[in-house]
């Protein structure tokens, strides 16, 4: 019966994925009818029907895609490796870390100066270095220890922070491009962008599917894991440094974009259960629905003006998040 569960709930939400896909492209600021997003696929459509669909919503309807399934896949990864239904892809400090070198790199004005590249570059190596640091700090008698882990990286994200606020006193007229990777968007979406983030999103999604199996016995406890042949401390440093790779690719491309990485996950434990086996690849899919959604309502809710794709998710995730918060604490 359970089987049969995910097998429809994967299959409705890959068509829901497909169309949603096709629905983005034909909506935003100027809408494009079907027939002519049919013609634009064939090369029959006009040069600008083709410009807005393959160099303006293709790549963003592409990179929302890679940004919520990477979110999705480590949001899960997370929950499971830390045993706690809240956590999402930020709570090791790696997108702070990540926000930092961005706003350096507008600071900077590598912007103005055609180099919007090294500060994507830039903004992934300071979160990888973010992470770097929390591991060496958490490290007790050779062991990486999770409360550790959790403490140092909430306390970095905190010192991380206050650079921030004063990048913003600093920023000047740069404020705006700063306060873009705080929001998070896929405003600046091109092709470039996707080719850059993809492939150390997907490895790092890989590394993740790779220690479903042991997610599923860790659930039990570290001990139990270990008794049952689970390599725990590889187990440790896999979900951690896979989802560190996939998360500091999403927020140097699209900033930080908060609640997705936690809502699907969560939602769909309660649907299909904890095997993460298919509740890390169904939450991939469901978490690149979600931000799809929430990135087409950015561009089209406030015509001609576009929102933030983060304030999106932030509107839907945050009374969600309270509510999940209270019915948890109703249980204990």
């Amino acid at each position: 019966m359970r089987r049969r569960r995910v097998w429809g709930i994967g299959i409705a939400l890959l068509c829901l994925l497909t169309l949603s896909v096709m629905g983005g492209m034909t909506l935003g600021a100027v809408p494009v009818p079907i027939a002519d997003l049919w013609n634009a696929l064939w090369g029959r459509a006009d040069e600008t029907t083709r410009l807005i669909l393959w160099e303006l919503r293709l790549p963003r309807v592409l990179l929302a895609v890679l940004v919520g399934g990477a979110l999705g896949c480590v949001g899960c990864a997370f929950q499971g490796l830390l045993r706690n239904p809240l956590a999402d892809p930020y709570i090791i400090g790696v997108s702070s870390g990540a926000a930092v070198g961005a706003a350096v790199g507008a600071l900077l004005g590598w912007h103005q100066r055609g180099y919007g590249w090294a500060v994507a570059l830039l903004a992934f190596l300071s979160g990888l270095a973010t992470l770097a640091l929390a591991l060496a700090l958490s490290r007790q008698h050779g062991q990486l220890r999770i409360p550790n882990f959790l403490l140092v990286g909430v306390s970095l994200s905190a010192s991380l922070w206050g650079v921030i606020t004063l990048l913003l006193v600093l920023a000047g007229e740069d404020l705006s491009r700063v306060l873009y990777w705080l929001l998070g968007g896929l405003l600046n979406a091109d092709w470039q962008r996707l080719q850059w983030a993809s492939a150390p999103a997907l490895l790092g999604c890989l590394a993740l599917f790779g220690q479903a199996r042991a997610l599923n016995l860790y659930t039990a406890g570290e001990e139990t894991a270990l008794h049952l042949g689970a390599p725990v401390e590889r187990l440790k440093w896999a979900v951690l440094t896979g989802g560190a790779l996939a998360t500091a690719a999403t927020v140097a491309v699209a900033g930080i974009i908060g609640f997705v990485g936690w809502i699907t996950p969560h939602l769909l434990r309660r649907a299909i259960g904890g095997d993460y086996r298919a509740l890390m690849p169904l939450s991939a899919i469901g978490s690149a629905l979600l931000l799809l959604w929430a990135d087409t309502l950015a561009r089209t809710l406030a015509r001609p003006v576009e929102l933030p794709v983060g304030v999106i998710t932030a509107l839907v995730g945050a009374p969600l998040f309270v509510w999940v918060m209270r019915r948890e604490q109703g249980r204990m």
